[in-house]
C-alpha cells in the first residue's frame, strides 16, 4: 500500500481555505499554523508541505532575511509550525522527510509528536511551554496558583484592563525587550503585521493596566478555538515595583475563564527565573518538539 502523498507548495500555490480548513480540523487547532498568520510572521516569506489534498499540512518558514543562504527556522512568534490536520505518525515522518536539504533548519513541531515519529536525520529535543486549564471558573483557577501570586490576585481583585492601543504596545515591547535574547527590529515589525492580522480577525485583544493614571504594563494576546497567547508584553519601572504583569495576566485569565476548552498558553519559557514564573500560575508543561538538522556548506 502507497504512504502519504507530500506536495511541497510555494505560498502563492497554496490554497489558503484549504490549509486552514486542516489546521482547523486538528485535534488541537493553533493559530501559529493558519495562512494568515504565517503570512504575516514571515512577510509571507514561507512554503507549505500537504498531505494528499490537504489532509494535514507543514510549514516551513523561510526568512527574507536570509536570502543568499536559505534555511528554514522558526518565524518570531510561532511557537509550532506542524503537522496540523489529520495527521499520524507515518504523515508526520514523511512531511519531515519531504523537507529540502537546505543548509539549517531549525522547525517547531507539535507536542504530541513522538521522538519516533521524526526521521533520524534530525536532532530533537522537547522545549517547555506552560499552559493553564481556564476552562474551570476563575475561583478555581486561582487555586493552582502559588501562594504568593494568590495573594497579589486577592490584593488586586478590582484591577481593571483597558483597551490598549496598537502602537503603544509594540513601542513599549521595544524599548523594554529589544535587544534581550536575540530580539531584534525586524521581530517588532512582524509584531505589528501581526496584531493588525488578528484585530482584522478578531483574534486577538491588545490591553493596558493602570495604576492611578500611570501605565504599568501592556501586551497582545492572540486567540482561537478557547486557547489564549501570551504573545508579547511588556512591563515599565512602575509596573515592575507594582508587580503589574502578575496582575494584568490574572486579569486576561479572569476574563477568559469559565469556557468548556479554554486555555492559557504561556508560550514558554526556558530563561532562567522566567520558566519558574510561569510555572508559579499552576499550569502544566505541555511542551513541544524542536527539531533540527545542518549542513556546513552547500546543500
Amino acid at each position: 500500500m502507497a504512504g502519504p502523498q507530500v506536495r511541497r507548495l510555494r505560498r502563492r500555490d497554496i490554497n489558503a481555505a484549504a490549509w486552514d480548513a486542516a489546521v482547523g480540523r486538528d485535534a488541537t487547532p493553533l493559530l501559529y499554523g493558519l495562512s494568515w498568520w504565517l503570512d504575516a510572521a514571515t512577510d509571507h516569506s514561507w512554503e507549505g508541505l500537504v498531505v494528499d489534498d490537504y489532509r494535514a499540512v507543514l510549514a516551513l518558514p523561510r526568512l527574507r532575511r536570509f536570502r543568499v543562504m536559505p534555511v528554514y527556522i522558526r518565524p518570531p512568534y510561532t511557537q509550532q509550525v506542524g503537522p496540523f490536520g489529520d495527521w499520524s505518525a507515518e504523515d508526520a515522518a514523511a512531511l519531515l522527510r519531504a523537507v529540502p536539504n537546505l543548509p539549517q533548519i531549525a522547525l517547531p513541531l507539535r507536542p504530541n509528536l513522538t521522538d519516533a515519529a521524526v526521521p533520524e536525520v534530525y536532532i530533537t529535543r522537547r522545549r517547555i511551554n506552560y499552559v493553564v486549564d481556564l476552562s474551570p471558573p476563575f475561583e478555581e483557577v486561582v487555586r493552582g496558583f502559588s501562594k504568593r501570586m494568590r495573594s497579589y490576585v486577592r490584593k488586586h481583585r478590582d484591577d481593571e484592563l483597558q483597551v490598549a492601543d496598537r502602537t503603544e504596545v509594540v513601542t513599549l515591547c521595544q524599548e523594554r525587550l529589544g535587544g534581550r535574547g536575540g530580539v531584534r527590529d525586524y521581530h517588532f515589525a512582524r509584531l505589528d503585521s501581526l496584531v493588525a492580522a488578528c484585530l482584522e480577525r478578531d483574534h486577538g485583544e491588545l490591553y493596558e493596566l493602570r495604576e492611578d493614571g500611570e501605565l504599568l504594563c501592556a501586551g497582545f494576546y492572540p486567540h482561537f478555538d478557547g486557547r489564549t497567547f501570551n504573545a508579547a508584553a511588556a512591563s515599565t519601572e512602575l509596573g515592575l515595583q507594582r508587580r503589574g504583569m502578575t496582575r494584568m495576566l490574572a486579569q486576561v485569565m479572569r476574563q477568559r475563564s469559565g469556557v468548556a476548552g479554554a486555555a492559557f498558553d504561556f508560550e514558554g519559557s526556558e530563561l532562567p527565573g522566567v520558566k519558574e514564573y510561569f510555572a508559579s500560575f499552576g499550569g502544566r508543561d505541555e511542551g513541544y518538539l524542536l527539531a533540527q538538522r545542518q549542513w556546513f556548506g552547500q546543500p
